[in-house]
């Protein structure tokens, strides 16, 4: 059976990855009504979503 953690692990780190990159290196890109850059925060958790889940699948038994 074909695990669903590896396409969503691997779809969660790119576009945290993505959503990332536009945080460093366009800081100026955010959200109107906040001060803090959500773009990076957000990409960050994605990445680290995805990272969890890949190492999940690749753990399993």
């Amino acid at each position: 059976m074909f695990d669903l953690r590896i396409p969503s692990g691997w779809f969660f780190a790119i576009v945290g990855a993505i959503l990332a990159g536009l945080g460093i290196f366009n800081p100026g890109l955010r959200a109107p009504l906040t001060d803090f850059n959500v773009n990076l925060y957000t990409g960050a958790a994605l990445l680290v979503f995805g990272g969890v889940l890949l190492g999940l699948a690749r753990r399993r038994p």
